[in-house]
């Protein structure tokens, strides 16, 4: 619990109330319908999303987010390790990963729409095609940025090219992996958004988007809020795992003071 909420988080605390406090004061000197006090959001949200509305509209996101970023890694990871260890590969490659890098990921919605249809297995793929990139890429370029002294050693000692690859490449390699894993993590929550705007019937974007029209302001600002919640709280969650997995390398890299 401590890495939740430790000291040094008192001053971001401070600076949050300090912005509710101007939003309400703001929102009760000067009402208008497009920015409700931040009290009357607060009670919506309650009422919102402490009842089955949350399993109706933020479990799905979150089931479509898993999957589509699961998708990603599982790909990224061996692709980019595939691709990291062998040199001459990836100076081949590398062009046409960066050309496919550039897309803009909301890019791709329509053409799945047209060939995968509207329904969930669509949202999958733009998740998985946005959040894809920044694993892939990174992960490449922490197999192919190993040490050569670690290659080296691990040669003397007589590893096969898989122990090597599991041993030595892999955990060399993971600080940049997690590194794009969290990225691609912030980009897939985006692409939740994104694709539930667009031919959904459910869905924390399609909420959002659906008070917007119906004019329901205070449900969607706190639809908003839930998904800046959601998205602090998965991002703590892999940070504190992954200073757990890699505590090796942090115990390395961190100075005393």
């Amino acid at each position: 619990m401590r890495f939740f909420f430790n000291r040094g988080n008192g001053l971001g605390v401070g600076t949050v109330a300090a912005l509710l406090i101007i939003w309400e004061l703001y929102g009760r000197i000067h009402p208008t319908v497009y920015v409700p006090a931040f009290s009357t959001v607060f009670v919506t949200f309650i009422h919102e999303w402490f009842s089955p509305t949350f399993g109706q509209q933020a479990v799905p996101s979150l089931g479509r987010m898993i999957i589509g970023y699961t998708c990603a890694s599982c790909i990224g990871i061996a692709i980019g390790i595939f691709i990291g260890t062998f040199k001459r590969l990836y100076q081949l490659l590398d062009p046409v990963l960066q050309f496919w890098r550039a897309i803009p990921a909301t890019a791709i919605i329509p053409v799945g729409i047209l060939l995968i249809g509207i329904g969930d297995p669509m949202k999958w793929v733009v998740i998985a095609f946005g959040s894809i990139w920044p694993i892939l890429i990174n992960t490449a370029d922490g197999a192919r940025l190993v040490p050569t002294e670690r290659l080296d050693t691990a040669r003397i000692f007589g590893l096969s090219p898989l122990e090597t690859l599991v041993r030595v490449i892999v955990p060399s390699a993971a600080p940049m992996i997690a590194a794009g894993m969290r990225t691609g993590l912030s980009i897939a929550f985006i692409m939740i958004v994104v694709s539930e705007m667009i031919g959904s019937t459910d869905g924390l974007g399609y909420y959002i988007l659906q008070a917007q029209r119906t004019f329901a302001i205070p449900e969607m600002y706190g639809g908003i809020a839930l998904l800046a919640i959601l998205g602090y709280l998965l991002n703590t969650l892999f940070v504190w795992c992954e200073h757990k997995v890699l505590a090796w390398h942090y115990g390395q890299t961190t100075r005393p003071a």
